[in-house]
């Protein structure tokens, strides 16, 4: 087969790039609608631009027919691609099924059959020539009859092409007009050209140069492509930024008409597309109106809620403008259904403010309607109300012998219990633990309080049942009647706590009502308070400290700081006043601190090789709180480090409450303690009901035999026998003893013969000043220290000073205690 050079193989050889470049372009976005259509549809255009060029190229009629033959692979596949690309395009993809696609094939495979069949070929070129009247030989042919029933078929699906693409147009978002148009261009330039080739003999050059015009035609859909982005953009905003969105699109014009929607708007709509697009919004929408006023006023975010009982939802709608050239064309609104993020916020809200355990009110809530009641009554002097605290009786004991099961099962029958007594206006709540709180509106005086009292009392006699097991509780309430001294909720609840507490003091199961008496000791509680909190503020607190001894050597071991409130108006107030304030009051905390740090910063200043305390340790009598509430073992770290003061310089008491009050948290914290080289102390040891338990259970090394059995100690009495006793385990678990409150010879004398290690009291020091110990410690470097001792074996009359021995201490060193007390 032979080829001749022809100036018209240029223009259709520029073809096949083009094609080929944009079937890559759409290849490689082939996931979006219509492009991989268009995929095919460039290859069938490179192929009949390539046929077509050989076509000319070829010498003589029988090499030309063969390239007419070829050409009519990709004519008659054509008019298919262009209908299927439209139809993936437009969104109409569920219609490309197999059947479809094979019914719109039977055409085409028909007219192959017939133009590769020679008995058969005339039905589609009656008769051909080599025309050699023009500049270059072509084929000079008359169609036949299948020709014309096929080009027919041809027009009507490129027809319908069109159609769909103009619907598109008309129907669609005027910011994605323009791309469509320029598909539709694109299309229509080499159809036109064709119908008139085929149906206008010799309007047009004697050789058909369709596959030319798709050159030009790529170019004007390349324009289309590089300016619209026809397979990036307008893919991405209609399919994937709005089919396969789960939230709701909808675009409206300047009139509120429905231009655009996804499939998720539709289904809220609950409308068929064909009766929203075009129309007002509020006509085909019922729950437009709610969202109307918001939309109205131009904001961009509002809630709404849609449906009925269970089938109920919350939306979130985000409104944004549509603008072109600074004028808003239409407004985008995003429809996210938030019905699971509102039910979760709801749930939250709701456990904020609700007992997880009994589903009651929690201290929060009713703090709140406390409020509201107060604010109520304020309004309206006439309105009384009524608080009542409830605390269980011995509902420890419950939970430690029975199980913390059973004591859930309890509290949930309380609650129960509670409900059913009160009304419905009322509002039972459980504070935490064992304590519930009862807030009873519209009373008209005491009396209409205590029949609910009484009965509340008689629903708690009735026992729980637990595992075959009967619990019994009773409870102790307190009861606040409204007045307008009080200053706002938590004064209310306040004295409610206190008549609790008065109640639990009368041997509990009762019922006690805040009275005047009651008020008094409450203000001079909050007074104390005030007092005591502006005091730590300030600082006005110092230690005095006591000596302790060693009752064999006579030496100091050890000193005693007692704390001191110096108060500007009362003088020097002591520890037993203000202790039990700073417990209850949470103060204990910050005035522990406040200790810690003088204790560290006297024993920095007695760091001096001629100071007469050098060398003595001091200690701290912890609170339970101190110990188990706060990061204690961070501050007195903090504090060893800014003083420059060593562990072995401290030792911190302990009494048994510290230790049973939160036992696991308590030992982890005298354990890190231990290991920084701190000693630690039981202090008034053998008062408690654990106290051998406590002994082999925590980290102590040292222990202080409580002052009521030295004070009463005598030869052979009980006391002689505890104090005996308890030395004696002491010592066998290897621990320093003791005795305290050490008033009299006699009593140095005893505790010495039981082997007691050391001493302290009165007898041996005063609680003192620095610069008073100073010179104390002084005297008994001179010998001349007024401390009287028992009568022995040196002949010395207890009536008359007897000078101390050596301070050096044999065995383990011993410590300097501060305590409250």
């Amino acid at each position: 087969m032979h080829f001749d050079f022809t100036p018209s193989l240029l223009l259709l050889a520029a073809v096949v790039p083009i094609a080929f470049g944009l079937g890559w372009h759409a290849w490689r976005n082939r996931s979006l609608p219509g492009a991989l259509p268009f995929v095919a549809i460039t290859l069938i255009a490179t192929v009949w631009s390539a046929g077509d060029a050989l076509e000319l190229a070829a010498v003589g009629l029988r090499a030309k027919l063969f390239w007419v033959d070829f050409q009519n692979i990709a004519i008659v596949s054509m008019p298919v691609a262009w209908l299927v690309m439209t139809l993936d395009y437009t969104g109409r993809r569920k219609l490309l099924t197999r059947r479809n696609l094979l019914l719109l094939s039977i055409v085409p495979l028909v007219s192959l059959t017939l133009t590769w069949t020679n008995g058969l070929h005339h039905l589609m070129l009656a008769k051909t020539w080599l025309n050699t009247s023009g500049s270059y030989a072509a084929v000079g042919k008359t169609f036949g009859t299948w020709f014309w029933f096929h080009a027919g078929y041809g027009y009507i699906l490129a027809i319908a092409a069109v159609a769909l693409l103009i619907a598109a147009i008309r129907s669609g978002p005027r910011l994605y007009r323009a791309q469509t148009a320029a598909l539709l261009v694109g299309f229509c330039v080499p159809l036109v050209w064709n119908m008139v080739y085929v149906l206008a003999p010799g309007t047009l050059p004697l050789h058909d140069f369709t596959p030319a015009v798709f050159g030009v035609a790529g170019i004007i859909v390349a324009w289309g492509l590089i300016r619209f982005r026809l397979f990036t953009l307008v893919p991405v905003a209609r399919h994937a930024l709005m089919e396969n969105m789960t939230d709701g699109m909808l675009v409206l014009d300047e009139a509120g008409r429905v231009v655009d929607l996804n499939e998720a708007a539709r289904l809220l709509i609950d409308r068929p597309r064909a009766r929203i697009i075009a129309r007002p919004v509020a006509e085909t929408w019922g729950a437009w109106p709610r969202m109307a006023k918001p939309y109205a006023a131009g904001v961009d975010q509002t809630e709404f809620s849609w449906g009925e009982d269970d089938d109920r939802r919350d939306y979130e709608v985000k409104i944004s403008r549509l603008t072109k050239h600074d004028r808003t064309v239409g407004q985008l609104l995003l429809i996210r259904d938030v019905t699971e993020r509102a039910l979760m916020e709801k749930s939250l809200r709701q456990q904020a403010v609700t007992d997880s355990l009994t589903d009651l009110p929690n201290r929060t809530l009713f703090m709140a309607k406390l409020d509201d009641a107060v604010r109520q009554a304020r309004r309206h002097p006439e309105t009384l109300f009524a608080v009542i605290v409830l605390d269980l009786d011995r509902f420890k004991l419950i939970n430690d012998t029975v199980g913390h099961l059973a004591g859930d099962v309890l509290l949930e029958n309380v609650a129960t219990k509670l409900k059913r007594c009160v009304r419905e206006v009322d509002t039972v709540a459980r504070m935490g633990g064992d304590e519930f709180m009862i807030l009873l509106h519209e009373i008209t005086s005491t009396r209409d309080v205590l029949p609910l009292l009484d009965r509340i009392q008689e629903e708690l006699r009735a026992p729980v049942h637990f595992r075959q097991q009967e619990i019994s509780t009773s409870a102790s309430l307190g009861v606040v009647i409204w007045e307008e001294s009080y200053q706002d909720p938590e004064e209310l609840l306040r004295a409610a706590d206190t008549a609790m507490y008065q109640a639990k003091d009368a041997g509990r199961a009762c019922y006690r009502i805040f009275d005047e008496e009651m008020h008094k000791s409450m203000l001079r509680t909050m007074r104390a308070e005030t007092d005591l909190r502006a005091a730590i503020s300030e600082k006005e607190f110092c230690l005095a400290y006591q000596p302790i001894v060693d009752l064999k050597s006579g030496a100091v071991t050890s000193l005693e700081a007692l704390l001191r409130w110096r108060h500007p108006r009362r003088g020097m107030v002591f520890p037993d006043e203000f202790i039990t304030i700073a417990e209850n009051s949470g103060l204990i905390a910050p005035l522990g601190v406040l200790a810690l740090e003088e204790v560290c910063s006297q024993v920095s200043r007695w760091r001096g090789p001629d100071c007469p305390a050098a060398g003595l340790p001091v200690s701290l009598n912890l609170s339970p709180r101190q110990l188990t509430d706060t990061d204690f073992v961070g501050a007195v770290l903090q504090r060893l480090d800014e003083w420059r003061v060593s562990p072995e310089s401290l030792i911190f008491e302990l009494t048994e409450t510290a230790l049973i009050r939160d036992p696991l948290e308590s030992k982890r914290v005298m354990q890190e303690l231990r290991r920084i080289g701190i000693r630690l102390c039981l202090d008034d040891f053998g008062t408690g009901w654990s106290s051998l338990r406590n002994l082999s259970t925590f980290p102590v090394q040292e222990l202080k035999i409580d002052g009521s059995f030295v004070s009463k100690i005598a030869h052979d009495n009980t006391e002689y026998e505890i104090v005996r006793s308890i030395t004696a385990l002491a010592h066998t678990l290897g621990m320093t003893v003791t005795g305290e409150a050490v008033e009299y010879h006699e009593q140095w004398r005893l505790l010495e013969a039981l082997g007691c290690d050391n001493g302290q009291g009165y007898y041996i020091g005063k609680p003192m000043a620095p610069e008073e110990l100073l010179n104390y410690l002084e005297e008994l470097e001179r010998g001349t220290c007024p401390v009287r001792r028992l009568q022995g074996s040196e002949g010395l009359d207890p009536q008359y000073p007897v000078p101390l021995r050596s301070r050096e201490v044999k065995g383990a060193p011993g410590a300097a205690s501060s305590t409250w007390a």
